[in-house]
């Protein structure tokens, strides 16, 4: 039966570098080993969110009604406009600051990026646009929504950034994610097509306000909603990686690495305490950091139960 939606509720990719030992490093520990670096990985995640966002612009997880930014535009190349709120289209300026409900166009031969909350990117392909109707924190959530009119994004978001719920709306769909990476096209007849690089999507096709079907889409899967079928059953199919997406597959790495690299800035003065305390050496620590930006580790709030009966990792 067709659900209505809710307009207020909002595998692994294939490596393009060596990955790190990631979270099977952990399991290679014996277990006293392993434990330890489990609890350490409790308190280094605890202490990166809560640096992270406290070294944030100071109001950056303030409510949506002081307008304080949460998002920035970086221009590529071409040409790209931006609205505001019940405004007109003018020219956007490279770095500048973008707001809930503010819309981004680009035109032919165009690069941009939107980046939230300084650590997830949207990166909009020639003739697209976005606006970003949701941005903002309630109830200790942050909630981003993101509405794709035309064209071509790569969304890359991380755990990292705090954002709990990331949805993204064309004419047809719905999807919503925690965490992942993931190309969407809009193509000029209205279809809309998916594909996953890692993580997992919540693909929903939609029709006069009605979700007609929905489908978890993981890594390497790709899902097409026809706009002349949009009440057919949705289908998983493989995702095949153009030119452009085994670009934005690089662009991550690079990002992830500029991440990486502001963090340790931020989170330098605990370093040498939490190695001495749990044991742990350079190279541990830095799989440990690897791991979390690539998104392996989710343990906290409130771990224990015992540490998850260290199952978690597995």
């Amino acid at each position: 039966m067709a659900k209505k939606i809710d307009n207020n509720k909002t595998k692994d990719n294939e490596k393009v570098k060596s990955e790190p030992m990631g979270k099977n490093f952990l399991l290679s520990k014996p277990m006293g080993k392993r434990f330890l670096m489990i609890i350490a990985l409790i308190v280094i995640l605890s202490i990166i969110g809560f640096v992270w966002s406290t070294t944030l612009n100071p109001d950056m997880f303030a409510d949506v009604s002081t307008s304080e930014s949460k998002a920035q535009l970086f221009i590529d190349y071409g040409n790209v406009q931006v609205k505001h709120a019940g405004e007109s289209w003018t020219s956007a300026e490279n770095g500048m600051d973008l707001y809930q409900s503010d819309s981004v166009k680009t035109g032919d031969n165009t690069s941009a990026s939107v980046i939230l909350f300084e650590s997830s990117v949207i990166r909009l392909d020639s003739n697209t646009e976005v606006t970003l109707q949701e941005i903002f924190q309630q109830e200790g959530e942050t909630n981003v929504k993101i509405k794709q009119d035309t064209g071509r994004t790569w969304n890359t978001v991380t755990k990292i950034s705090g954002i709990d719920n990331y949805e993204v709306q064309t004419p047809t769909t719905v999807a919503s994610i925690r965490g992942t990476a993931f190309v969407v096209i809009i193509q000029p007849n209205g279809t809309t097509y998916y594909g996953v690089a890692h993580g997992i999507l919540n693909v929903s096709s939609v029709s006069n306000g009605t979700i007609q079907d929905f489908i978890d889409v993981s890594g390497n899967e790709s899902v097409i909603i026809y706009i002349d079928m949009v009440n057919k059953s949705l289908e998983i199919k493989s995702f095949d990686k153009d030119d452009w997406v085994v670009e934005n597959l690089l662009k991550d790495e690079e990002f992830r690495g500029d991440v990486k690299e502001e963090l340790y800035k931020r989170i330098g003065p605990y370093i040498p305490e939490l190695k001495e305390t749990y044991g742990i050496t350079d190279k541990e620590f830095d799989v440990l950091i690897d791991g979390y930006l690539k998104g392996y580790y989710d343990l906290p709030p409130e771990t224990p139960a015992h540490v998850r009966d260290l199952f978690e990792l597995s």
